[in-house]
């Protein structure tokens, strides 16, 4: 028995295989699938997706095998990984480097091997996918080209794999910095704050006018960045957020934020027109968030107007419906359409009309998240309008539809 030569990258071809975080990982059914639908063509009983380790051979997919692993010293795929075409035997018993293997000579009792090997881009060999049978035969020239496609979409699978994996990751680390930043940063804030506060309230015969300015804008500041904190949180949140679809009564969503922001300003007198009947299949908590900025947005941009009108509804466009939250408000220069939606990108001062500029980013990816669109139209001090689809088709349920 010949064992295979160790392959010249050797050491960078171990990094890279461990860098998958596949070894000794669960069964996964699509790497099955793969295994059998290699069986199936070749006509083979034993199928395997092999991964050549320091010291084995491990099987992430078999068909027609109970082992799980086997010693690399014994293993066929260490000799495929050695070259990149695919590996045949066609009769073990007729070859030098395998007529006394104890595969051959035992259990499973191997007399044809053929292995396309899983070279990733950096030609690194991983393993192979694999089929055995226990008669010698040949593979004609459609089966060797089945395995080599199906060994690249092992590959991809694997990179798919990895990637998730390292998502997954990112994701962690950023729950972990969301829960730093939230804890951590703002309660330096909040004592910013606090501190400003009591000075100003506990000692304000001791301060000049001056004094008591520049003591307000500390307090705003801390305010402002707090409620940046809060709304990069939920951006990040709302991004890796599970949804939970249900069709929702936006009509009731948008009366409800309505109510909420007349109780805060009791004062203002806003023709407020909500559509009625209005549902959409979506996550409810989501669709809150979109609902709560858009008419948010369009209650604070038309502060400054005589007489205010906000709208909620829907309109057939082009073959297909879209809801609108449309204003007689402040408007924009529609030049600018496309930073509207970007974190940050703010179209008016924010001594005019504060804010942090991230709310319409949160809603353009909680809208993305529903597959649907959205878009801006908008007249300098006439008004804005902010149009969004969910999902082809929508499920709209209107007395109009």
């Amino acid at each position: 028995m010949q064992a295979a030569k160790l392959p010249p990258n050797e050491t960078q071809r171990l990094a890279s295989l461990y860098s998958y975080g596949i070894l000794d990982s669960e069964q996964e059914g699509v790497f099955d699938e793969i295994a059998e639908l290699a069986a199936n063509i070749c006509d083979a009983p034993i199928a395997l997706i092999s991964l050549v380790d320091e010291s084995r051979q491990w099987f992430k997919a078999r068909i027609g095998l109970e082992a799980e692993e086997t010693a690399r010293s014994v293993s066929f795929c260490a000799h495929a990984i050695l070259q990149p075409g695919v590996f045949i035997v066609s009769d073990t018993l007729q070859d030098e480097r395998f007529v006394d293997n104890s595969l051959v000579t035992g259990p499973p009792h191997i007399r044809f091997y053929a292995g396309a090997p899983l070279f990733t881009g950096e030609g690194y060999g991983l393993g192979t996918l694999c089929i055995i049978d226990h008669v010698p035969r040949e593979l004609n020239p459609q089966q060797q080209k089945a395995l080599s496609v199906l060994r690249i979409h092992v590959l991809k699978l694997l990179d798919l794999r990895r990637k998730t994996r390292e998502l997954a990751e990112v994701n962690r680390e950023l729950e972990v910095f969301s829960h730093t930043v939230s804890h951590d940063l703002r309660a330096p804030l909040r004592a910013i704050k606090g501190f400003s506060q009591m000075l100003l309230e506990d000692h304000v015969e001791n301060l000049n006018e001056e004094a008591q300015s520049l003591l307000q804008r500390i307090s705003n500041a801390a305010d402002r960045m707090d409620q940046l904190t809060i709304d990069l949180i939920n951006l990040s949140r709302w991004l890796h957020y599970t949804m939970q679809f249900r069709t929702v009564d936006l009509t009731h969503l948008a009366n409800d934020v309505i109510s909420e922001l007349e109780k805060a300003e009791p004062s203002r007198q806003v023709d407020v027109n909500i559509h009625p009947g209005l549902t959409a299949l979506c996550d409810p908590g989501l669709l809150r968030v979109v609902i709560e900025n858009l008419l948010g947005n369009a209650w604070k941009f038309t502060s400054k107007c005589a007489q205010t009108r906000i709208e909620f509804g829907k309109e057939l466009v082009n073959g297909k419906y879209e809801f609108f939250v449309r204003d007689n408000g402040v408007g924009f220069e529609i030049a600018y359409a496309r930073k509207l939606f970007k974190p940050f990108q703010r179209l008016h001062s924010s001594s005019d009309y504060p804010g942090t500029g991230v709310g319409l980013a949160t809603v353009k990816r909680i809208i993305q998240r529903h597959g649907g669109t959205i878009r801006a139209e908008s007249t300098i001090n006439k008004g804005t309008a902010i149009r969004f689809t969910l999902q082809s088709g929508q499920r709209l349920n209107t007395k109009e539809a």
